[in-house]
């Protein structure tokens, strides 16, 4: 089992809401802006219960990052199974003539979270579109790198459950409980033995997503198909800062404590 994370690496969540809707043609590889699309600024609004809608055939929504990046993956949550295939664009140019095309095909997204492997190059811009039909449902993307946690041999992950509600004891031992928030889970991995190299990509992640952005915590890595991860996947935030202790020359251990998001 290899313990994955999946982050927003490519300032997604930042782009301005570089956001905008669109249509694409895939004859002559062109985007041109337009308003096809209804709540696209769901795509990055960390809420995973809000969705896109009208979203046709060959509607698009363009991201602009600001700089050209390069990616691993694209990450598409979806609240229905969505039969339409889902290709993209990658691009220097904002509108006009892509130019590379990734035929992402993807035949259909299943509900929860997709991960898309990328090709590899650095460009600004990355048009994602339905191809042959609708694209309703999609809620959330972002787009980002993979980092393996070096789990094995010596790390241990702890998984809390906390209950949503609270218990209110009145006269007569009556108990009453009231709905605060949605059940959600704590992770806890605590690293007893990574190498500077591990301590290094912990850094690099950390900096990226600091408690403010949400990333996928994937418990099994492995993929199944040409794309997706074993899983489970789970949509969380960091707790708390990480803190690094030397153990030996250049091992280090640490611990990781994410918080499952609800929405």
């Amino acid at each position: 089992m290899a313990a994955t994370i999946f982050y927003d690496s490519a300032g997604t969540y930042q782009s301005t809401i570089n956001v905008e809707d669109g249509t694409a043609h895939i004859s002559n590889k062109t985007f041109a802006n337009a308003g096809t699309l209804t709540n696209e600024a769901f795509a990055i609004d960390q809420d995973i219960t809000k969705a896109i809608t009208s979203w046709g055939n060959l509607d698009a929504l363009r991201f602009d990052f600001g700089s050209a990046v390069t990616v691993d993956y694209v990450a598409i949550y979806t609240t229905t199974a969505i039969t339409t295939d889902i290709r993209m664009f990658r691009s220097d140019n904002a509108t006009g003539t892509a130019n590379h095309v990734t035929n992402i095909e993807v035949d259909s997204l299943t509900p929860g979270w997709n991960i898309v492997t990328q090709s590899s190059g650095d460009f600004r811009y990355r048009i994602v579109f339905a191809d042959g039909g609708s694209a309703d449902g999609i809620t959330e993307i972002f787009f980002g790198k993979t980092l393996s946690l070096p789990i094995n041999p010596t790390a241990n992950v702890i998984t809390k459950h906390t209950f949503g509600s609270e218990e209110v004891k009145a006269h007569g031992a009556n108990r009453y409980y009231i709905d605060k928030h949605d059940n959600y889970k704590t992770f806890t991995i605590s690293f007893d033995h990574m190498t500077a190299a591990n301590k290094a990509e912990l850094e690099t992640f950390s900096n990226a997503v600091t408690n403010r952005l949400p990333f996928i915590y994937c418990e099994d890595g492995t993929i199944i198909n040409a794309n997706n991860p074993t899983g489970p996947l789970h949509y969380v935030k960091l707790v708390r800062p990480l803190t690094f202790k030397t153990v030996a020359p250049d091992i280090f251990s640490c611990q990781v404590v994410m918080r499952e998001l609800t929405s």
